[in-house]
């Protein structure tokens, strides 16, 4: 693996701000891909009506924890092949890669089944009705069954962002994006020869994009065209590695589906406001993932700086990444948030022109903006913990985020204190605020900075 050698020497031996760009960049504008495929997902569902756009957003949380619970696996494949990348030791970085593939996706088949088992029950019990239920529930069941072959995709292009290459990895998205948005009216409206499908035509075309992905993703990884070279030897099981792998794992997935069990009980408690505050929630959360896109690239190349800067035992340097990803973000984000405040109108009407859907979305998003600003550090922060392996300690700055502070705030101020909605996009800023303060009072001891690697 001369070639990522020469390719990790190019990263960890340059300018930090440079070098986190040059890994961002590719991660960002897949990112950006991905939520222009949600805005038009939004947007061809939204012409069936408030009550099919309803059903995505309370279908969203729950396809949110099937596949957070598996992904959050995926961070090990970032970790382990980064930093093993960064020591010069191309075969374990494939055999992490192997180990890593193989177990994640044994896990997203254990985690789609019980999606497909209980997700209609759960679908009701977080507030989806009789009008909504059906379309909810067949939205959902088809993306769930669809998991295993998506996922193979999602860790492939974790563990070849682990060596260093971002734009790979951000070709193949936005190819299986492009197709996703081209295909998407066809299946829903029915046209040409298509059938017309409904919501249900939403689903299947985002199944039969990320297939093509996936596709691709395996015949790069078993011809070694990009960096890695994997064979089937690399996926039998090497306890050793799958322990590290668990290790790493297993908080990073307590964290991801934390986060989706959270936005659970959110969109639960907007939903006791009624449907318009649950659409204008719907589509507000598609429109902040769009501001949100600068800072999970961020994240992102951070956590691959830091894991390389450590595996090269550089300490010092991955501290010094992680800080200056922190306040580039915070400035970037800063400006995104102003534009945002102003914007926030216009940009909920393109969606929706119900008054009472716009009114509560562009609260929502002017709140939100300001909240997203101090979440962009605490993710940045975050990433350079997954880079160091250090899953544990970002999973508990999350839980203290979301449920020590945001939804018991969101509650007391939207019901206790009777501010109504607003409340709960209140509690949003307060908790990014504290939350983003506690992570950084932890993160200036340094005691991070370790690999995980022998």
């Amino acid at each position: 693996m001369s070639g990522n050698a020469g390719e990790k020497e190019n990263l960890i031996n340059k300018p930090i701000l440079p070098t986190l760009l040059r890994l961002s960049w590719p991660l960002m504008a897949a990112q950006l891909f991905q939520l222009f495929y949600n805005l038009a997902d939004t947007f061809w569902v939204g012409q069936l009506g408030p009550g099919p756009l309803a059903a995505i957003s309370v279908s969203f949380p729950l396809l949110f924890i099937v596949i957070s619970l598996a992904g959050g696996f995926a961070i090990s494949g970032v970790t382990l092949v980064s930093q093993y990348t960064g020591a010069d030791s191309s075969e374990m970085a494939n055999r992490a890669a192997g180990q890593v593939i193989g177990f994640s996706v044994f896990i997203s088949l254990l985690f789609s089944i019980a999606g497909l088992v209980w997700g209609r029950d759960l679908l009701i019990l977080i507030g989806a009705g009789p009008d909504i239920i059906e379309d909810a529930w067949n939205y959902f069941r088809i993306i769930t069954a669809g998991i295993p072959l998506i996922f193979i995709f999602f860790v492939f292009a974790a563990v070849l962002e682990g060596t260093g290459d971002t734009v790979t990895p951000m070709k193949i998205k936005v190819l299986c994006v492009v197709f996703n948005i081209a295909l998407d009216p066809f299946l829903i409206f029915g046209w040409g020869f298509f059938p017309e499908l409904g919501i249900s035509g939403a689903a299947y075309a985002t199944i039969i994009s990320r297939l093509g992905g996936t596709i691709i993703g395996i015949y790069l990884m078993f011809r070694g065209m990009k960096g890695l070279h994997l064979g089937l030897v690399h996926f039998l099981p090497q306890w050793r590695i799958i322990k590290r792998i668990v290790r790493i794992g297993i908080p990073a997935a307590i964290g991801t589906s934390t986060l989706a069990v959270a936005l659970t009980f959110m969109t639960s408690i907007v939903a006791r406001f009624g449907s318009y505050p649950l659409a204008a929630f719907g589509v507000g959360n598609r429109i902040l993932a769009l501001i949100r896109m600068p800072s999970m690239g961020m994240g992102r190349g951070t956590a691959i700086l830091v894991g390389l800067h450590l595996g090269a035992d550089q300490p010092e340097q991955a501290g010094r990444t992680a800080w200056t990803g922190a306040g580039f973000i915070l400035t970037v984000m800063f400006s995104v948030a102003m534009i945002l405040f102003m914007a926030a109108p216009d940009l909920m009407g393109f969606f929706s022109d119900d008054p009472e859907v716009l009114r509560d979305g562009t609260n929502y998003l002017r709140i939100g903006g300001f909240a997203y600003m101090f979440l962009a550090v605490q993710q940045v922060l975050g990433g350079a913990l997954e880079g160091a392996g250090k899953t544990a300690a970002k999973t508990f700055f999350l839980i203290f985020n979301l449920w020590i502070i945001q939804v018991p705030f969101s509650y007391i101020f939207s019901t206790v204190f009777e501010w109504g909605i607003d409340g709960v996009w209140l509690g949003i800023l307060v908790a990014k605020v504290l939350g983003v303060t506690a992570i950084m009072s932890w993160f200036v001891k340094g005691t991070w900075k370790q690999k995980v690697i022998e």
